[in-house]
């Protein structure tokens, strides 16, 4: 029997997925949470197959969580949940110990592909985000495709280009440090790189900077 735990904050989301696996015979959704500390409370009594890990959640950074567990319970298996098909959330999220990544919108039959695939040591990702990797390192969409940003995104990403500390930018936007590093993580997310320098890099690259 394939144990699968859920970690969503969207309730629709959560039942979707619960109605999708129930009815298959050998994988059953033993728990779901919306909130990622209830998650790691739970795994240190608990050891599913594999946990369904929602990459956005109110109380942290689901890519952090992903390497937390991993390295705490190498045993268990990770498959990325999000909305976001950019790179750069994948290769973090398969960087940071997961065993998959799906989109939100996946069919019931690629769901089960997936956490069947996983159970049995494999790596899954769908047709199309392979093919989206595949395509960016052969140099396709590396500077054709664009991470979309939000307004205080590439208020900081300017501000980062002008060489300001956290701090400054904090005080430039009004925001705390902590909001800035957050969003920094964001971006090196979004763009699929390590650091500061990769960051202005790619943005420059692709035309965000002047």
């Amino acid at each position: 029997m394939i144990n699968v735990v859920i970690l969503d904050d969207h309730l629709m989301v959560l039942e979707g997925l619960q109605s999708m696996l129930n009815s298959q015979q050998n994988i059953v959704v033993t728990n779901t949470f919306s909130r990622g500390i209830d998650l790691l409370t739970f795994l240190k009594t608990e050891t599913p197959s594999i946990i369904l890990l929602d990459i956005n959640l109110p109380d942290s950074n689901g890519i952090d969580l992903c390497k937390t567990i991993t390295n705490l319970y190498p045993q268990i298996n990770i498959i990325g949940l999000s909305n976001f098909s950019d790179t750069g959330f994948i290769k973090n999220m398969i960087r940071n110990g997961a065993k998959g990544y799906l989109l939100k919108n996946t069919t019931k039959d690629e769901l089960i592909k997936a956490i069947k695939a996983v159970n049995y040591g494999k790596t899954y990702l769908p047709i199309i985000l392979k093919e989206k990797l595949l395509n960016e390192s052969f140099g396709v969409q590396s500077s054709t495709f664009i991470p979309k940003l939000t307004r205080r995104e590439n208020e900081i990403l300017t501000c980062i280009a002008e060489e300001l500390t956290n701090t400054e930018i904090a005080k430039q936007l009004f925001i705390s440090t902590k909001t800035v590093e957050s969003h920094r993580k964001n971006l090196h997310q979004k763009f699929g790189v390590r650091n500061t320098a990769g960051l202005i890099k790619e943005a420059f690259t692709k035309g965000l900077l002047n």
